[in-house]
């Protein structure tokens, strides 16, 4: 039996969550269905050149569409149907497909992975990852790049090779304002500088990844800088749950759905209500006096409710991430 999400640590468990999501998705597995089709056209040497180059475009659309809407959701289709994009020490692409959509190969010298092997053994394995495949079970260089896209939404993990928060928003004085003038920036209209250019990115990097909040600059004691934060902090924390895991599903709720899709899956049973029945015979048949009839007026109801509970936030999560 595989261990159960609950025993993963802090830094993982929410990345386990939404890989999980993901898999039960019913949406995304019409995507993904598409997209088996379409992989096998564009890798077939029956098929003509032309007719596999037009697959490859189609695919490459369509994964762009995706992974800018769920880049959860897109880091998986570059491990569930890759068209590697193989990156040199000068950050450079080397003898990629113009149209490759990743996963991102980017051997250094000195690295603790040696990724190159990492994706040849993976490659030569043809064990692709699907929406069978557990977290658990899923390759270490998925597992990496899906990791880093929950940092983007949790600065809280670190990376597990670093073991620090680098590669994450986190909370910082910007010096976006120090030299803007936004007027010139307007002036320069479709035609922007370099220096234009930056600033476009910058903002949009405070945007997506930061809530930018308004500070005094003239706070001259550390009294003042403790009353200026207060109103901050509080506002910040309003409606945020007490633990980062929650919003993602609490650990019974998720043992109890686990524990009812493992059931279907075992013993090959469409229906959810009678997986549920079967669970409760599990999990309370050696105790004294056990009558089934009691156990499911006392479970039943609990156990659905949980597992109604996961199943709402796969329907949220994909294809737009709404939790």
């Amino acid at each position: 039996m595989k261990p159960n999400l609950s025993s993963l640590s802090e830094n993982e468990i929410n990345s386990g969550k939404i890989w999980t999501l993901l898999r039960y998705s019913k949406r995304f597995e019409e995507d993904i269905n598409w997209f088996s089709s379409k992989y096998r056209r564009s890798k077939s040497k029956r098929t003509k050149q032309e007719n596999r180059e037009k697959a490859i475009s189609d695919l490459h659309i369509r994964y762009e569409e995706i992974n800018r809407l769920n880049p959860f959701a897109g880091t998986a289709l570059q491990w569930m149907f890759p068209m590697p994009i193989f990156i040199n020490e000068d950050n450079c692409d080397t003898n990629n497909h113009p149209l490759s959509w990743g996963p991102y190969i980017y051997p250094k010298k000195g690295d603790k992975i040696d990724v190159l092997k990492e994706w040849n053994d993976y490659e030569n394995a043809k064990d692709y990852l699907t929406l069978k495949t557990d977290w658990f079970s899923v390759n270490e260089g998925f597992k990496r790049n899906f990791m880093f896209q929950h940092r983007q939404l949790d600065s809280r993990p670190v990376n597990p090779i670093t073991k620090n928060r680098s590669d994450s928003p986190i909370p910082h004085e910007s010096d976006f304002f120090d030299d803007l003038d936004l007027t010139n920036l307007i002036n320069e209209g479709p035609t922007l500088t370099e220096e234009g250019i930056a600033k476009v990115l910058y903002a949009n990097d405070l945007k997506n990844n930061y809530r930018v909040l308004a500070v005094p600059r003239h706070l001259h004691t550390k009294k003042a800088i403790d009353d200026a934060m207060k109103p901050i902090i509080n506002h910040l924390k309003a409606k945020l749950p007490k633990k980062a895991s929650e919003p993602l599903g609490t650990i019974a709720q998720w043992s109890d759905f686990m524990d009812v899709k493992n059931i279907q899956h075992d013993q090959d049973i469409p229906s959810e209500m009678k997986a549920i029945h079967i669970l409760i015979r599990q999990r309370h048949s050696k105790k004294t006096g056990f009558k089934m009839r009691e156990a499911r007026r006392s479970y039943e109801k609990e156990i659905t409710k949980n597992v109604n509970s996961i199943s709402s936030r796969i329907d949220a999560f994909y294809p737009i991430i709404l939790i």
